[in-house]
């Protein structure tokens, strides 16, 4: 959204204050009467990438900062035997690939200009570089909430997204390093097509034990789905919802009815909305094998502030630094699904559902 080209000045022949000349003496002579905080309006929240932060773990320098031992294939191999108890001599078989993957930098300039200081050293209401520091890291968080579920295999610079560690090839040819053509045990699980079944709770059990299935009885943690399809979940809940009153029993003041969720489980597996999500996708995570890497020199660091002077202007800039990467060690625990229908909201007046 663009800002007006011109500074919007105060309101007049509005409510207390007069129009016409009236109103531009007052505003010529009279402070405005500011509320010292600053309402930001335009980001959104991001849940999964704050669950991801609160358990991200530290990596440290070197070549491929996380080098993962993955074993696709067995050591042994197993035989029935007869009364003479022979049996195969054992072959040493090669089993075991390194998936490597590296921190991905992620910065925000930010300029700070000398005449700033002087203007607002006694008059300030909002402290500028205050609210410009918040952003930058705001801005970063969003940035980062929205690399985990974008296909970012064709830019070696982002993050390795849920969609890359969770597809079986069909668009992420390699993860990790390791080709996953010849190598089927390194496919994440790529459902296409969902239609409305996980809007359901019985499509969403079936779907559920699919996954739980594909990934060889290890159930997954949570999932996480656009809010609109979150909604449609939910609805299928609420048909069942009941109230009941007791006899002699009223509801008072401070009491509520409160319908619907703020949380679903089915077959005990936690599912959330995320306004990231893309709208028709759900991905079913398991914790145990991934989770967020930060740099323990640069998780979100500020370079600090270095004069401009030498280029010829009196200000300063720093940059807000983040080193990371979202690792996946075995791209079958989880899924991705594709292609929910079913999702609608309400229109304005409330009276016929969008369909989305």
């Amino acid at each position: 959204m663009a800002f007006p080209t011109t500074p919007v000045g105060p309101v007049t022949g509005n409510g207390i204050t007069p129009s016409g000349a009236l109103g531009a003496q007052l505003a010529a002579i009279t402070r405005r009467a500011f509320i010292p905080s600053l309402y930001v309006q335009i980001y959104q929240s991001h849940p999964m990438l704050s669950l991801l932060f609160s358990n991200a773990k530290a990596a440290k320098g070197g070549v491929s900062q996380f080098t993962i031992p993955v074993q696709g294939a067995s050591f042994t191999s197993f035989a029935w035997g007869s009364f003479a108890g022979d049996f195969a001599m054992p072959t040493d078989q090669a089993a075991i690939q390194n998936a490597q993957f590296n921190l991905k930098l992620g910065m925000i300039p930010i300029g700070f200009f000398g005449m700033e200081a002087i203007i607002q050293s006694s008059e300030v209401v909002i402290p500028k570089l205050r609210a410009v520091m918040n952003d930058a890291s705001i801005v970063l968080k969003q940035a980062y909430a929205q690399a985990l579920y974008s296909n970012n295999y064709s830019n070696a610079n982002a993050w390795d997204s849920l969609a890359q560690a969770y597809d079986d090839g069909t668009y992420v040819p390699s993860y990790g390093g390791i080709t996953r053509s010849g190598n089927s045990f390194w496919n994440g699980q790529l459902i296409q097509n969902a239609g409305s079944v996980p809007t359901t709770r019985v499509g969403m059990a079936t779907l559920l034990t699919r996954i739980q299935n594909g990934a060889g009885g290890e159930a997954p943690d949570f999932a996480v789905m656009n809010p609109a399809n979150w909604a449609a979940l939910m609805t299928d809940f609420m048909n069942l919802e009941m109230f009941t009153t007791r006899p002699r029993s009223i509801y008072d003041k401070d009491d509520s009815v409160n319908a619907g969720f703020r949380a679903i489980k089915v077959l005990d597996t936690p599912i959330f909305p995320d306004p990231f999500c893309p709208l028709g996708t759900m991905y079913a995570v398991n914790s145990r094998y991934t989770g967020l890497y930060m740099s323990e020199y640069a998780p979100m660091t500020f370079s600090g502030f270095e004069s401009q002077i030498p280029m010829g202007q009196i200000s300063e800039i720093g940059v807000l630094i983040s080193a990371a990467d979202l690792v996946c060690a075995k791209p079958s625990s989880g899924a991705q699904v594709t292609g929910i229908t079913g999702a609608a909201w309400p229109n304005v007046a409330g009276t016929t559902p969008a369909v989305i």
